[in-house]
């Protein structure tokens, strides 16, 4: 089983993957509406990448942004920079849309998050209640494009009134943004001795003796922006013990393997003890010739 202990960070700071960035084409359309409470918007863009699951590193899902602002060109590419922007526009209220969650596989989608005044609001019908109420269908296979209809059975309720009820309806295609291939996956002695394994273990101890400055200096700048609010006020301390228990956490797991994709690399860990299935994914960035923390 997958900790979710460096996962939940995803709430306010998101893995980074290097791509090529990936113009909107004429090939990418979008229609349809997206109602919250009494304000309707009409949805005429989209943006798609498959990424790792949260809960299975190992499988990937399909993402998709309806929205009615467009992803700026050099932010269509697989890293999470688009949601930085978009988190940001949402709570200006300068773009209005929505996030599908659908495995790519059985073409379920099974939840997301909407874009609100509060920055991505997460949904799914497990948690709603609303089991059936998520409609996708997939017009063809979804690999390099997805196209298809989403529509909803009922509203669904949001965190608070003003976040709800809210349903949404609408067809798109578009072409389908992916990570770098995986260019060497190193286990063993190899793993131990690689860069990227090195640059974790740095920064889990970085953590574990709460050292903020550390912290901001071993991760790579989209994430070091993303954490200062984390960082900051009453707080501050909080953050740095939830940080220090998750490190403290993954040291003591065993490095299972390290994948690299080109300047990216995923290290994963696990429990040493057999019969446990306790995991750990942690990302790491090249940014010019040192590896950093991508949160």
């Amino acid at each position: 089983m997958c900790s979710l202990f460096w996962s939940c960070l995803l709430v306010v700071s998101f893995s980074l993957f290097s791509a090529v960035a990936v113009a909107e084409t004429a090939g990418d359309s979008a229609s349809g509406t997206l109602q919250v409470a009494k304000d309707k918007f009409v949805l005429r863009h989209v943006f798609a990448l498959m990424e790792p699951s949260l809960p299975d590193p190992h499988k990937d899902v399909l993402t998709v942004l309806l929205s009615d602002l467009p992803v700026p060109d050099d932010l269509r590419k697989a890293s999470d920079n688009w949601r930085y922007w978009a988190s940001e526009k949402a709570q200006a209220g300068a773009i209005h849309g929505i996030v599908l969650t659908i495995d790519p596989a059985t073409g379920v989608w099974s939840g997301g998050h909407l874009l609100t005044r509060k920055g991505f609001m997460f949904y799914t019908e497990t948690v709603s209640g609303q089991a059936g109420t998520l409609q996708f269908e997939a017009a063809g296979p979804l690999g390099d494009r997805a196209a298809g209809k989403v529509s909803m059975k009922e509203p669904m309720t949001g965190m608070s009134d003003e976040d709800g009820p809210w349903q949404v309806t609408a067809d798109f295609s578009c072409a389908v943004v992916r990570r770098a291939a995986v260019s060497s996956v190193l286990t063993g002695e190899a793993a131990i001795a690689s860069a990227p394994y090195k640059a974790v273990i740095a920064f889990l101890e970085i953590c574990r003796k709460k050292d903020l400055d550390g912290i901001r200096n071993s991760v790579e700048p989209q994430s070091r922006e993303s954490l200062t609010p984390m960082f900051s006020g009453e707080g501050k301390q909080d953050a740095l013990n939830m940080f220090a228990q998750m490190a403290a956490s993954t040291l003591a797991l065993k490095v299972d393997k390290v994948t690299v994709r080109g300047n990216t690399a995923e290290v994963e860990f696990k429990s040493a003890k057999a019969g446990e299935g306790e995991s750990q994914t942690l990302r790491v960035v090249l940014v010019g010739s040192e590896w950093k923390m991508a949160l």
